[in-house]
């Protein structure tokens, strides 16, 4: 275990502290004003100067070990919560409607931490460190906002880092992945209209089910018979409805869903045939149909030669970290960033035993030892990559 680390493990209570305010305190979206303020408190307490960015906080931490290397590297951590409600029996858990069910409170808490380490080492590096605290991650527009107001500039960024919490597997394992890593995501809204009427008389109608059907079908297909096996498209439909009583039919329906592939070209295909189908399907059933993509994010690239360099960094921190390769089919929005900047991104697993539930499900629990793995991770590659 290297000096680090270790200094992460002696302050573990800071972290545990940190986390279980954050995980009891949560909101939701891109403004979250309370985990704003106890963000910039604990950047104030590590004598640290922050900066907001759009709706984000940033903070610079100078190397002043006098060396060549001028690169500057950024953390990042996301730091909001999704709107639903915990069940467990946690004496820190939230009561107001939001919860951390995706552990972006323990992403927080690790980079607070780390911004300690890295602030009480600077004397062993010689580059700039930016930390990037970013909101609205689950609606995937924080990275978006933070990028549009400048904090991969000033100074210019050379290279990123950021980890997520994992649940394949026990804290001391980490999944990465040199390439495309998660999927991209694209959600869409169909509107369908056609033409109401009494259900005895279909005839003098244009009735829109038979579209929605049609685009289900077509869709499904298409993706069958002319995606190859080995490449990862899949069409979700979270949302069909249409009508109100069995003897009516309606004039309008509505199919809201997602797309989500890894390679861009599959992913700027798919689209390319939705939009194809759904101007057959409006000829073929005399309706009225408009396709709307909306918030769409690519798929997050892990740089193979960067990802190279921080495993290596990893590897070397501690001789019982056992590394995965690891991809994921759900989306994240430091994709924005992988797109501008060379990206590394990790898995750090903390699945809690007997506890098998996902993400976002409102009855899961995260291991905190997992939290000076996490924090040390971050200083690590922060210090030894610009040494």
């Amino acid at each position: 275990m290297n000096e680090f680390l270790e200094r992460a493990y002696a302050l573990n209570d800071q972290l545990v502290k940190d986390r279980r305010h954050l995980h009891a305190n949560p909101e939701v979206g891109l403004d979250l004003p309370n985990t704003k303020a106890y963000i910039i408190k604990r950047l104030e307490e590590i004598e640290l100067e922050y900066k907001e960015v759009g709706y984000g906080i940033s903070a610079l931490i100078k190397g002043e070990s006098g060396g060549t290397n001028d690169k500057v590297a950024l953390l990042r951590a996301d730091m909001d919560a999704l709107p639903m409600t915990e069940i467990n029996d946690l004496p820190y858990k939230s009561t107001n409607g939001c919860a951390h069910t995706c552990g972006h409170d323990l992403h927080a808490s690790m980079l607070l931490s780390a911004a300690q380490i890295i602030n009480e080492n600077k004397d062993k590096f010689s580059g700039t460190v930016k930390l990037m605290f970013q909101p609205d991650e689950e609606s995937l527009a924080g990275a978006r906002n933070m990028i549009e107001n400048g904090i991969l500039e000033d100074p210019k960024v050379d290279f990123a880092f950021a980890m997520h919490t994992g649940l394949t597997d026990k804290v001391g394992s980490i999944g990465y992945y040199k390439g495309y890593m998660a999927t991209s995501a694209d959600i869409f809204n169909i509107s369908i209209k056609g033409k109401g009427g009494h259900g005895a008389y279909p005839h003098q109608c244009i009735t829109p089910i038979y579209a929605a059907n049609m685009i289900y079908n077509g869709f499904s297909e298409m993706l069958a018979q002319e995606i190859n096996r080995s490449e990862h498209a899949t069409i979700t439909f979270g949302q069909i409805t249409s009508g109100t009583s069995f003897n009516i039919i309606p004039e309008t329906a509505f199919i809201q869903g997602t797309v989500r592939t890894y390679n861009p070209e599959v992913r700027e295909y798919v689209k390319m045939r939705m939009g194809e189908m759904v101007e057959a399907t409006e000829k073929f059933t005399r309706t009225k149909i408009d396709l709307e993509f909306v918030n769409g994010v690519a798929s997050l690239y892990s740089d193979p030669e960067n990802t190279t360099k921080m495993i290596d960094i990893i590897s070397q921190i501690e001789p019982k970290i056992e590394l995965q390769d690891f991809r994921f089919l759900a989306s994240e929005d430091m994709a924005e960033i992988s797109r501008l900047v060379p990206t590394t991104y990790i898995m750090l697993n903390c699945k809690v035993d007997g506890n098998d539930f996902s993400h976002h499900n409102p009855g899961i629990l995260f291991d905190e030892k997992a939290l000076p793995l996490g924090a040390g991770i971050f200083a690590n590659i922060a210090i030894k990559s610009l040494a």
